[in-house]
């Protein structure tokens, strides 16, 4: 039974990461999934910006109905943890803790959601913890379900999120992705969000080093 699990979080996985970064790109990572335990490189971006000095354009109704969801909502978590596996039996618990989850809704299907923490932030993705002061926030997650795309969901995600953040006295807010990730960057630029830097992750059997660099003029 777990190894029948472990297969599906990976089909799940090779189906999100052909999604969003196209099939040479999923190849590599996936023979870098096979390595891993020798060699693992990457490169993360992260974005930020200032909530106090947004620009929010006003949002009209349109065909999803947005809400934040409690950890006690368990449709909704089982789509998200459905769409996003790393997210897979730990939602409900982030959400517990003060996350905020803010999903759009067509009837009962979750046709997209983002994630927010606050304090400690793991980032899984160069296996490293941050820390953030009080009044910041960071986007742990944002995603469309396949088949709403194109639909300008991802922005109002953002701005709808933007707006809350603002009303509960938020001032600062960031997020990162896969410096290969174009369709995450394209939205963070559209929205407003300035790239600020890059984390090199490099492990090599079992060391591991992480370097910061700043990204030139905050524009990729």
């Amino acid at each position: 039974m777990e190894r029948a699990r472990r297969a599906l979080r990976e089909y799940r996985k090779f189906r999100r990461n052909l999604r969003d970064y196209g099939i040479a790109i999923t190849l590599r990572k996936s023979l870098g999934h096979l390595f891993g335990f020798l060699y693992d490189s990457r490169v993360y971006r992260i974005y930020g910006m200032d909530l106090e000095k947004s620009h929010i354009p006003q949002r009209q109704d349109g065909e999803f109905v947005y809400r934040l969801i409690p950890p006690s909502d368990t449709d909704c978590i089982l789509q998200i943890e459905a769409m996003e596996e790393w997210l897979e039996g730990s939602l409900a618990s982030k959400l517990a803790k003060s996350g905020l989850c803010l999903v759009a809704m067509d009837g009962n299907v979750v046709a997209g959601f983002n994630l927010v923490g606050f304090g400690e932030v793991h980032m899984p993705l160069v296996n490293g913890q941050r820390n953030f002061r009080n009044g910041s926030a960071w986007s742990e997650q944002i995603t469309v379900n396949n088949k709403y795309r194109g639909k300008g969901l991802g922005s109002e995600l953002r701005y709808r999120m933007f707006a809350e953040l603002k009303r509960q006295g938020y001032k600062k807010f960031y997020g990162g992705t896969r410096s290969d990730n174009q369709a995450n960057l394209k939205l963070t630029r559209k929205v407003g969000f300035k790239e600020i830097a890059d984390i090199r992750y490099m492990k090599i059997l079992t060391m591991e080093r992480w370097r910061l660099e700043r990204v030139r003029n905050g524009n990729g």
